[in-house]
């Protein structure tokens, strides 16, 4: 095994010991600090310039524990006629072994009761149901989905709507988050493949990227979350205490 073989694997069972004690503080937190924290953060996201001046935000759709809930951010930006854009998950045909074979595109959420409508799913998170994804917008549209990121059937229709402007924002999930601005997801990659195809589509002003961190997913100066070329930092991390971090 070659030097970068020891450090990649290396760097694996490091992010892998590190989401287990996540869990673990997560399992713990009161359910009413994740509502206080919920608020405070909320309030702080609504107050930044960034998300005021965004038009097209993208926002993942919350658990109902172990992460910040989303909801109010949902239903402000609705009142605030911005168009709202939420993960959707669907598996490639994809041959090539270096590429994912489960990816995540983002599409656009018509109105507060298409939010409010949704099922949940296996973990509690409201999800687009696959027979709709031929009504609804998508970010990265054609170019990264033909004869490449299909699904079986009439899962083709999903190349019909395709995404001809740019998020201004993107409010992304993580496990552990630091003050370098770093983020740990849950493992599958999905946002870091996401906006690497998301800047070979669209090209340079990437969105403006900004975690949402309860206390116990923040890491403690000195430490810092274990990281490599492909994970992407975020431009701001808000914390629950109502606090926002910055570059």
């Amino acid at each position: 095994m070659s030097r970068i073989d020891d450090e990649m694997a290396g760097l694996r069972v490091a992010k892998k010991e590190l989401r287990g004690l996540m869990r673990q503080r997560l399992s713990q937190l009161p359910e009413e600090s994740l509502f206080q924290q919920s608020n405070a953060a909320t309030h702080a996201l609504l107050s930044m310039p960034e998300y005021q001046n965004a038009n097209r935000i993208g926002i993942y759709l919350s658990m109902p524990k172990g992460e910040m809930s989303t909801g109010a951010i949902v239903t402000d930006a609705f009142g605030h006629r911005k168009q709202v854009f939420v993960p959707y998950l669907y598996k490639t045909q994809s041959k090539d072994q270096g590429k994912p074979q489960s990816v995540m595109e983002m599409v656009s959420l018509h109105s507060i009761s298409d939010w409010e409508g949704l099922s949940r799913d296996a973990w509690g998170i409201p999800t687009v149901p696959e027979k709709s994804i031929v009504e609804r917008q998508r970010v990265l549209g054609d170019k990264h989905s033909h004869n490449e990121d299909h699904k079986e059937g009439s899962q083709n229709d999903i190349n019909r709507k395709t995404g001809t402007e740019k998020l201004d924002m993107i409010v992304m999930p993580g496990m552990a988050f630091d003050r370098g601005l770093s983020r740990l997801g849950h493992g599958k990659g999905f946002y870091d493949y996401f906006l690497q195809r998301y800047r070979s589509s669209k090209g340079a002003p990437m969105p403006f990227l900004v975690g949402l961190a309860l206390d116990v997913q923040l890491l403690q100066e000195p430490q810092k979350i274990p990281t490599d070329a492909s994970d992407w930092r975020l431009d701001a991390l808000v914390v629950g205490n109502g606090k926002v971090v910055r570059r």
